[in-house]
């Protein structure tokens, strides 16, 4: 059999295309990493204990875009006596870089959400990160990065020319929404159902609803692998002063 040689550019064009594809997965969502910024390693717990932090919780959700730079970031529902841990979690969000989550083969702006736990035991820290929020993930540390909204497929319109955001708008009341989502293993949307409501009386569940009727998600990932699961979801309607943290 005759063979047909290649020439050597050709091999090599060959071979990097290869390993492109090699190197992005179908879905990746956006990870913490470990380099010298990545958030776990921005965050002084030494200088944290030496100013009087000791066990602290805050959930924080922040945007991260291709690159990998977070964009901007909320803090919020955190325990009594973690203000330094929810100051120096906020400014190491702004320093740190995030790997960039993937959505059908390519780098996608997408919002991140996570648990920073900070216990002190026999006088020496313990930081731990969930990437989620649910409680029984967090608190039996259970290896599971809950799905990133990729951050341009909800109607953000609808939640701000909707009846219930006007109506607290008018009365200078801003609100957060708890909601309770089912994505499947390739990210697809199947369920959302309002947990939480503040304050009641509104109705910008229903605004919400109307929000994340269309949205896109990387699917969430148990121990590395892609998974169907229900998971929590934080957003807000704000329109006086601002309840979380939020920094441009």
């Amino acid at each position: 059999m005759r063979q047909v040689a290649l020439p050597l550019v050709a091999l090599l064009w060959i071979a990097e295309f290869s390993n492109l594809h090699a190197a992005e997965p179908r879905f990746r969502p956006a990870l913490i990493g470990n380099g010298p910024n990545a958030l776990i390693n921005l965050i002084d717990t030494k200088k944290l204990m030496e100013k009087g932090q000791r066990d602290g919780l805050l959930l924080f959700t922040c945007l991260v875009p291709v690159n990998g730079r977070v964009r901007y970031y909320f803090t919020y529902r955190t325990t009594p006596g973690s203000k330094l841990l929810k100051e120096e979690v906020g400014t190491a969000l702004l320093r740190s870089h995030f790997i960039p989550a993937i959505y059908n083969g390519e780098r996608t702006e997408v919002l991140v959400i996570g648990t920073v736990v900070l216990l002190v035991a026999d006088g020496k820290p313990h930081l731990r990160i969930y990437m989620n929020q649910n409680h029984d993930d967090v608190s039996k540390g259970n290896d599971f990065v809950a799905p990133q909204l990729v951050a341009n497929s909800p109607d953000w319109a609808a939640g701000r020319y909707h009846p219930a955001a006007y109506k607290a708008a008018v009365n200078m009341q801003n609100a957060w929404i708890g909601l309770s989502i089912t994505a499947d293993a390739n990210g697809n949307q199947k369920d959302l159902r309002i947990s939480v409501e503040e304050p009641a009386g509104f109705g910008v569940g229903a605004a919400a609803k109307d929000v994340f009727a269309k949205a896109r998600w990387i699917p969430g990932f148990r121990n590395g692998r892609p998974v169907e699961c229900t998971f929590d979801f934080t957003t807000w309607v704000v329109t006086g002063r601002i309840p979380v943290e939020e920094r441009p």
